[in-house]
């Protein structure tokens, strides 16, 4: 058996895979069903910028039972169509969220990637948020409702999260006809969501005014007061929130970049929303992998505890992944110190990880030149 942080050589090609749409094509969104198979959905297309989705058997091969030979393409009609954010709902169908031309763009597919016409009619529905907006992630909750979140303006206006009821509709019992805002004083970007057990929501991203940025919200879509006094926590250090972690004990874990992106980082914060600095060094973890940027793009939690980061680190142009132990030092077990790194050949971006069954770590991104969904499964 491999170490772990090692490439699973069962599956792909010696533990890697590409997949070509066609066009400009980068995988956003990972989702790995009960029986290990993996989802993988983003943008790209010969035709122009669509939602793009495959489904891979658990060797990495193409299902031919989704979509069209494993494949599946959804066009909104507009110029740059993409998905960020994905889910699973409890009942095997698959949703993603992204954006169409600067509009709201949520999916609802079917177990065999055919899309689901009990979803706004036709599997398909646009929104904004005010005149234009972004989803950037999305979850699926138990009573079949969808929560997306992002931000209005093209280039960070405010926060931005609906709720959707399972036909498609705007859920107008939250928010404000079913759309909840949250300021933080600048350009504001909400860039990762998370549903706490008791119904709560969590957002995170960044904003030009305060940096690393955190908001609670209440089930009707208003902000918490029970976290930190206003439902607002603005991180030490600057820098961005771009994936968001609810413990069983319902600590907090966000994993972004410091500021100027020289460094990955994850902080832990308690229910209330302090800082819990028993965690990393003063609630932070640290990661480094070189002298260059390195960007966290997903982060997943194992069973045990331990905490899997995945991005990108510019030194070598790879994928990067880190696992950090429960109280948020480097796990040595994993990798070299902790960290590990995927070559494929051209620089590749690590966008999103998912956890596969038997321990397995499923990271998946874009490779660039041949501009290619790259999808790798390591040893847990």
């Amino acid at each position: 058996m491999a170490n772990p942080g090692a490439l699973d050589t069962s599956f792909g090609s010696g533990g890697k895979k590409t997949v070509d749409f066609g066009g400009t094509d980068a995988a956003r969104v990972v989702l790995v069903q009960p029986n290990g198979r993996i989802v993988l959905a983003g943008g790209g297309g010969a035709t122009g910028s669509s939602f793009c989705g495959v489904r891979l058997r658990t060797n990495g091969t193409l299902d031919t039972t989704f979509g069209s030979g494993g494949k599946k393409t959804i066009d909104f009609g507009g110029e740059n169509d993409t998905a960020y954010g994905g889910a699973l709902q409890a009942d095997g169908k698959i949703v993603l969220a992204g954006d169409s031309d600067l509009r709201v763009a949520v999916v609802r597919l079917k177990t065999d990637g055919s899309l689901d016409a009990s979803f706004e009619g036709d599997g398909k529905k646009l929104f904004s948020w005010g005149p234009i907006g972004r989803a950037q992630a999305m979850v699926a909750a138990p009573n079949g409702k969808l929560l997306v979140g992002g931000f209005s303006g093209p280039e960070g206006g405010s926060i931005q999260v609906a709720r959707l009821n399972p036909n498609g509709l705007l859920d107008k019992t939250f928010g404000v006809a079913g759309k909840a805002t949250v300021d933080f004083g600048g350009d504001d970007f909400g860039l990762a969501l998370a549903r706490q057990a008791n119904g709560r929501i969590l957002v995170a991203g960044r904003s030009t005014a305060a940096g690393a940025v955190v908001a609670r919200l209440r089930s009707n879509g208003a902000l918490d007061p029970d976290f930190d006094g206003d439902g607002r926590v603005t991180l030490p250090g600057g820098g961005s929130v771009n994936a968001i972690l609810v413990q069983p004990d319902r600590n907090i874990l966000v994993a972004g970049n410091a500021a100027g992106n020289l460094a990955m980082t994850v902080t832990r914060l308690t229910p209330n929303g302090s800082l819990d600095t028993t965690f990393g060094t003063g609630g932070t973890a640290t990661i480094d992998f070189g002298t260059l940027d390195d960007i966290a793009g997903g982060a997943a939690l194992q069973p045990d505890g331990k905490i899997v980061i995945a991005g990108y680190t510019q030194a070598s142009e790879d994928v990067a992944v880190a696992r950090l132990s429960p109280n948020g030092t480097l796990d040595a077990s994993f990798g070299t110190s902790g960290r590990a790194t995927v070559e494929f050949g051209a620089a590749t971006f690590g966008f999103a990880v998912a956890l596969a069954p038997s321990k397995r770590i499923v990271v998946a991104g874009q490779k660039t030149g041949n501009d290619d969904f790259a999808v790798a499964r390591l040893v847990g």
